[in-house]
């Protein structure tokens, strides 16, 4: 009964246009979603989880809104991609389709600019991966009525921080790890031409911040000393942060940890936007960074390297 309703609707809608009729049977509008450069790291985890989709189309140079936040869900009944408010394609209109990961991401919708704006996005530790796709199509120009891919990219960068121990002793606890300096929390927007836009909304993490705090999970037994032993700062393994220039900024690495035979925490906080040699000036949307602290007897030598995210090409 929804579909016929909607399809009712559609046809109000466009009373008084010529061939402005609803492409039926298989015309249905249809989705596949593709991802690359996220955390995601199967098509399992982006199966189990909803999608928000956003669609407008425009007619005669009138505009109208087809989807608002519509949940896509995987049918393994299809299989493939499906959604209950079913909509068919409308000859000679031109559409624009934004999506988001995850469903429970708050944003609105332009139609007449066919752009998404997400409001106060906070990165922390274990903050979901939010990624985002869109696609256009112009029934005008090319009557194509498939399966509309959704290309999924990521819309923050992830820093991922490792632990070397190539002192004369175990390393037996790291504690009150903390990110200062970081812009931390902002708007972000989207449109189906692929124009991406982040705007900072509030300061810079200060001192007393502990957006990032913790202890450090060792393994049983502490970190030995050997090179080849490397533990991740966090046990999420990586983090989610704003693209922001790190260049020359007071972004700071702080960290206090213990070895074996030491009397108190060793305090150190490494500058990141102040490091020498290949190191990355900003931390682009979509690119993962690593770095490796090894720690010597006496000081923390840093490396900085861009690393690949798992990528999926593959249609869901």
């Amino acid at each position: 009964m929804r579909k016929v309703l909607t399809i009712v609707s559609v046809l109000l809608v466009l009373v008084g246009c010529e061939n402005t009729r609803p492409i039926k049977s298989d015309g249905s509008i249809s989705f596949a979603s593709q991802y690359n450069r996220s955390l995601i790291t199967s098509d399992v985890d982006l199966r189990e989880q909803d999608i928000k989709l956003f669609g407008a189309y425009t007619l005669d140079g009138n505009t109208a809104r087809l989807f608002d936040a519509e949940r896509l869900y995987y049918n393994e009944g299809l299989p493939g991609w499906d959604y209950d408010n079913t909509q068919y394609w409308i000859a000679k209109a031109a559409y624009r389709f934004c999506a988001v990961y995850p469903y429970e991401a708050p944003c609105s919708f332009n139609d007449e600019e066919g752009r998404v704006v997400f409001g106060n996005y906070e990165a922390t530790t274990g903050s979901p991966d939010l990624l985002y796709a869109s696609a256009k199509r112009d029934l005008a120009v090319e009557y194509d009525v498939s399966t509309v891919p959704l290309r999924f990219r990521h819309a923050c960068a992830a820093i991922q921080f490792n632990l070397i121990n190539a002192s004369n002793a175990t390393l037996t606890n790291v504690r009150n790890i903390r990110l200062v300096g970081l812009q931390n929390r902002g708007n972000f927007s989207f449109d189906a031409n692929g124009a991406v836009e982040w705007v900072f909304n509030g300061e810079a993490l200060g001192t007393s911040s502990q957006a990032y705090g913790g202890a450090c999970t060792l393994p049983s037994g502490g970190l030995p000393v050997n090179l080849n032993v490397k533990h991740s700062l966090y046990d999420g393994g990586a983090l989610l942060v704003l693209p922001q220039s790190v260049y020359k900024t007071p972004v700071t690495l702080h960290l206090e940890y213990i070895k074996q035979g030491d009397a108190d925490y060793a305090v150190r906080n490494i500058e990141l936007g102040y490091l020498t040699g290949n190191v990355p000036t900003e931390w682009k949307a979509g690119e993962k960074y690593e770095y490796n602290l090894t720690l010597t007897d006496n000081t923390i030598t840093t490396e900085v390297r861009v690393v690949d995210w798992i990528d999926h090409y593959v249609d869901l």
